[in-house]
């Protein structure tokens, strides 16, 4: 649990900073005041063809929106919707047993907050896309995408076609394929993002569809896990509409090149997240990733969670609680228990408040949210930095 006494403090601060009421903006550090819902869509980029598997790049994405309060009668999701079909299900059951979990046992524990194709609440929101890790699926960061929904967003994932565990395509079952973080591949997940944002504002702007009228198209942010973190930077120097991002435990040594050159600086708002002891990545990754930081232009943010690995941030503690990198214990090779990480629950709750905040603060324009972010309310749990542009342009004239 977060411990109480930082708790009450942060949202004292929080009240304070907005004026002396909560009712300023929403609290970061509470679930927001709207039910969420959550529907699976399908999208279709005739623009492109697939590499993987041929044809127009095809998306099986996920929703999660501000729902109107008769959500509650619509039923829960549950984790077996997130599989569309009963081949999907076999598919998905074998995905997770490679993950270590038991389907049927996750099925009936995993937490959700959303309501399956609940109504959305009238109002323009701004629009969030998330891309998920190597060979994860769009719905393994459901925590985050739940609460930022509840917060007043709305959160589009999808599958990465072909570098998802499992891809449920409406005429075929897509695998994993190893070829898809070759580098000749690495831009189709920036590029599925882009054709998200078209393609979800253009529905936006449409008569017929259920998203009609919803969708800020100035205001949109993206945030990813791992490849997903490369995925969120890259898409940056290719999209301009984008105009801030959160990657997590972010694959550093995939975004720089092998002869050190450490990329495009970020050019829009930034906070980053790591696990300071990320097996994944390793001390090299986490390295390059706090260099990349360092040379962000923008309002920038650095959050590095300790006892904290590559898969703290994502639901695997729903799913495999003895997984290791970030989730449960580490041992050496005699069974001993070497290393136990930090709460991976609690680590959620405080990432949570803290994207929400972030893209309150330069989505929303909330000066109460861009107040929270800017000191560390939890210093027993992660080392922070943080440096606006006048800042970051002084340190680098002394460079």
């Amino acid at each position: 649990m977060i411990r109480k006494s930082t708790l009450m403090a942060g949202m004292f601060l929080f009240a304070v900073a907005a004026g002396g009421s909560t009712a300023a903006a929403s609290d970061p550090l509470q679930r927001g005041p709207y039910p969420v819902g959550v529907r699976t869509e399908v999208f279709v980029d005739n623009s492109r063809e697939c590499a993987v598997v041929g044809g127009p790049r095809t998306l099986v994405t996920e929703i999660w929106y501000p729902a109107t309060e008769k959500a509650d009668a619509f039923p829960r999701n549950t984790f077996s919707d997130f599989w569309v079909n009963p081949s999907g299900l076999l598919a998905g059951k074998l995905a997770i047993t490679q993950f270590g979990g038991d389907f049927d046992h996750v099925a009936k524990t995993f937490r959700n907050q959303a309501y399956r194709d609940a109504p959305i609440r009238e109002g323009a929101f701004p629009l969030l896309v998330f891309s998920h890790g190597n060979g994860g699926f769009r719905h393994q960061n459901t925590f985050q995408a739940e609460y930022l929904a509840s917060h007043g967003y709305i959160v589009a994932a999808p599958d990465h076609t072909g570098n998802a565990a499992v891809t449920v395509l409406p005429d075929r079952i897509v695998p994993y394929r190893a070829e898809t973080r070759q580098a000749e591949r690495r831009d189709d997940r920036p590029h599925d993002v882009s054709f998200l944002v078209s393609h979800l504002t253009k529905l936006a702007q449409s008569d017929s569809h259920w998203l009609s009228g919803h969708l800020q198209p100035d205001a949109v942010g993206a945030f990813g896990h791992s490849f997903g973190g490369f995925t969120v930077c890259r898409v940056t120097e290719l999209d301009d509409r984008i105009r801030a991002i959160v990657p997590m435990t972010l694959a550093g040594t995939t975004i720089f090149e092998p002869d050190g050159d450490s990329g495009t600086p970020c050019p829009v708002p930034l906070m980053v997240i790591l696990g300071d002891v990320d097996r994944t990545v390793g001390e090299l990754g986490n390295q390059r990733s706090t260099e990349w930081y360092e040379r962000a232009v923008g309002p920038k943010y650095l959050l590095s969670f300790r006892k904290a690995g590559h898969f703290t941030f994502t639901e695997m503690p729903q799913i495999n609680p003895d997984w290791g990198d970030g989730v449960g214990v580490e041992r050496n090779e005699n069974g001993d228990v070497t290393l136990e990480f930090s709460n991976a629950l609690e680590d959620q709750r405080i990432t949570n408040a803290y994207t929400t905040a972030f893209f309150d603060a330069f989505l929303k324009n909330d000066a109460a949210a861009r107040a929270f972010i800017a000191e560390n309310r939890f210093p027993e749990e992660f080392d922070f930095r943080h440096a606006e542009p006048q800042e970051a342009a002084a340190a680098s004239a002394t460079d």
